[in-house]
């Protein structure tokens, strides 16, 4: 988190309060932290949750009965309406807008875009979910009192604790699937973007929710362990440090980075692929695990990274310095900590577009980054695994001898290719997470498994019979 630059006072900026939102209503604590903006300008004060109210929190959830399957759904329609609608929390939806595009990075258009997706996962949460229940699955054990008896997909446990990072404001999507399968939800938002979050609960309870069945807690780092400990299941989604301390607990679902990666074939180079590879570089502002973050192309893939850069530096324009940038906005030292780490750590890789390119200063301050576009010698190069949160693609050369081995460990491979073969073996190959064939690697509609679907993680299946 950015602090302000020397000599700015932070008495004249307008500073929104955000309260926690607990299982008794808002309650604001002593200890409270200064968020600020990409212009490091001071922008909301946010009281953080002592361990002794995320353990009361989560032990009045679990006591707590959750709403029958019908009103849960009937009240998250309304809370999609109430948040496009309402004023929550103080903000309306624009003013919400605004201030989650002063602390995310994301481009305006595109800040509205993800918010407004977030009313549509609240509204879509039951049929979601309902997406992962196997086919031979009842939901409800009356619906199995009559014949054979059958399976019954049922909660692993009774609360959930959501810990968020902010690269999007739909990271909301998996715990609005657990609140629309019955858990009663403890949300650690995260300290760069904890509007979206604010707002959702809000909306919820304005639909009628009560204050146990989800809960609003910011925390300092320690007090993720604290939540994670304390509920019956969790999702976590953040870097490499997280997916390494919780990633082997069977109670603990971990998004961590995505590795993406797009493989075109021979046959498949053409102004149409460059075209789609862009997108899967740029979109979300580069920032998701979905992005494209390395492309093993079969034939000249020096030539293909040149026609890329090309590709990207027409895409992006002079629109860098309005509020259209294509890459994301960030504090002046963070783009120097990346374009350092670039400098040291790609220097036997051939940047297609100078670094002194990669980072734009922006009007309204910070730097805009991207795109960059680099290319190395080996489809096993240690920097095809690299991850920035910005627009930053490795291309790399691939034949069909290398198989399907580079693309381990990898979120999402898009395969632009007509080899049926090369397609089936990626999706047989268990460090392949999802395969697209020649749909961009950042395609989603919301109903799609992502590491496979929430409720694969949140149920399982019981065998029912009555006589």
């Amino acid at each position: 988190m950015s602090a302000p630059p020397d000599g700015e006072a932070e008495a004249d900026d307008v500073i929104v309060e955000l309260p926690l939102l607990t299982h008794r209503g808002t309650h604001s604590t002593r200890a409270r932290e200064t968020l600020y903006g990409i212009d490091g300008g001071p922008v909301a004060s946010l009281s953080l949750s002592p361990d002794l109210l995320i353990s009361q929190s989560l032990i009045a959830q679990k006591r707590a009965a959750p709403l029958s399957p019908d009103e849960r759904a009937e009240r998250l329609s309304e809370a999609s309406r109430r948040f496009l609608d309402d004023v929550l929390g103080g903000l309306s939806f624009t003013e919400h807008c605004a201030y989650v595009n002063r602390v995310s990075g994301h481009n305006v258009p595109l800040t509205e875009a993800l918010s407004r997706a977030v009313a549509v996962a609240i509204a879509e949460a039951p049929v979601r979910a309902d997406r992962a229940r196997p086919t031979g699955s009842l939901r409800s054990w009356e619906e199995a009192r009559d014949g054979a008896g059958s399976g019954v997909w049922t909660r692993r446990g009774e609360t959930l604790a959501a810990v968020l990072s902010g690269n999007a404001p739909t990271i909301q999507n998996g715990w609005l699937q657990a609140l629309a399968l019955g858990y009663r939800v403890a949300v650690r938002p995260s300290r760069r973007e904890p509007f979206t979050a604010y707002r959702v609960v809000h909306a919820l309870r304005a639909a009628g929710f009560p204050d146990t069945a989800a809960v609003y807690l910011p925390t300092a780092h320690q007090g993720v362990s604290t939540l994670l400990g304390r509920a019956d299941l969790g999702l976590a989604y953040g870097g490499a440090d997280l997916a390494s301390t919780y990633g082997s607990s069977p109670q603990i679902k971990v998004g961590g980075p995505g590795r993406s990666k797009t493989l075109v074939t021979q046959d498949r180079v053409s102004s149409t692929t460059l075209s789609s590879v862009a997108e899967s570089v740029t979109a979300l502002s580069g920032a998701a695990c979905v992005n494209t973050t390395a492309v093993l192309v079969e034939g000249d893939h020096e030539q293909f990274a040149r026609d890329l850069a090309g590709v990207l530096r027409d895409l992006t324009g002079a629109r860098q310095t309005t509020d259209r940038h294509l890459g994301p906005r960030v504090p002046r030292e963070s783009a120097d900590a990346l374009i350092g780490y670039l400098t040291r750590s790609a220097s036997h890789a051939r940047a297609e577009i100078p670094l002194q390119e990669v980072a734009t200063p922006h009007p309204d301050g910070g730097v805009v980054l991207g795109p960059a576009v680099f290319s190395v010698p080996d489809p096993y190069d240690r920097l095809i695994g690299t991850e920035l949160p910005f627009p930053c693609v490795w291309v790399a050369p691939w034949t069909k001898a290398d198989g399907v081995g580079p693309f381990r460990e990898s979120l999402v491979v898009n395969a632009i290719t007509q080899d049926a073969d090369l397609i089936g073996a990626l999706l047989r190959e268990p460090g392949v997470g999802n395969v697209h064939i020649n749909a961009p690697t950042v395609h989603s509609d919301g109903n799609l498994p992502h590491e496979g679907y929430v409720g694969d993680f949140l149920m399982r299946n019981k065998a029912v019979v009555s006589r």
